[in-house]
């Protein structure tokens, strides 16, 4: 049995931090681009994009973690929260993922 959380984390699913390769496009292109991915969790993943993008907006993911506890997916996201980066170039992109492929 899992021992409870002993923080004030009050998601469904923990976040796990990540530092990986991410590529992204708008669902219905083929112009694909570069991230870099922050965190990930069952439903959700943060990454750091050059681009901001319209809240609703779905996007085709793929995710390439750089260690093999993991293997490299794609999964169908709908942008929830787009938002300047404070301390780099480009936009912080949270999306809820839909579908994995």
């Amino acid at each position: 049995m899992y021992a409870p959380r002993s923080y004030a984390e009050k998601r469904d699913f923990i976040r796990m931090s990540m530092d990986c390769p991410v590529t992204y496009q708008l669902l219905e292109s083929s112009n694909q681009k570069t991230g870099t991915c922050i965190n990930l969790s069952a439903k959700g993943i943060l990454f750091h994009c050059d681009d901001p993008f319209p809240l609703g907006t779905l996007l085709k993911v793929g995710v390439s973690p750089r260690l093999a506890i993991s293997p490299p997916f794609s999964a169908i996201v709908k942008v929830v929260r787009s938002k300047k980066h404070d301390s780099q170039d480009g936009h912080l992109l949270a999306g809820a993922i839909q579908e994995i492929n």
